[in-house]
């Protein structure tokens, strides 16, 4: 929430394109000071970003109407079935055929129930096991 993984993303999507076509889309609470910490990280970067203050349940499905597609859409959100269902079926509507979803915290028997009934005929979902992280999922759509 401090902005430090909003700025290791956008470094990290550099490696592919110039930063002048890196868009970024946040949403959090941003409670705070968070708000202007996460905002001046990602001025510094020069990406174009946005940033949504506000519980994703609200947020979100307002927003995901006007966004473009995403390549890379990673959802860190609530805990609860409800809360990830939500980011869930709103980022769905932001993927195309290349798009990388990564969901966090995939222990939470909330994430975890979410997770567990994407549809695999129509989705590839890995879960990751990093050595320094929660395990997360990593959904594809099937070609």
């Amino acid at each position: 929430m401090d902005g430090e993984n909003a700025r290791t993303m956008v470094e990290v999507a550099t490696k592919n394109v110039p930063i002048k076509e890196v868009e970024y889309y946040g949403f959090d609470f941003y409670d705070g000071p968070n708000f202007n910490r996460v905002r001046d990280k990602l001025e510094r970067t020069g990406c174009k970003f946005k940033l949504f203050k506000g519980d994703t349940v609200e947020t979100l499905p307002k927003a995901a109407k006007a966004l473009p597609k995403m390549d890379l859409i990673f959802i860190d959100g609530g805990k609860s079935y409800a809360e990830a269902k939500n980011d869930w079926e709103c980022s769905k509507a932001l993927m195309h055929d290349g798009t990388a979803v990564f969901i966090h915290n995939y222990y939470f028997s909330g994430v975890k129930r979410m997770v567990d009934e994407i549809p695999r005929g129509e989705y590839r979902v890995e879960i990751i096991h990093p050595h320094d992280d929660p395990d997360t999922a990593m959904v594809k759509k099937r070609k």
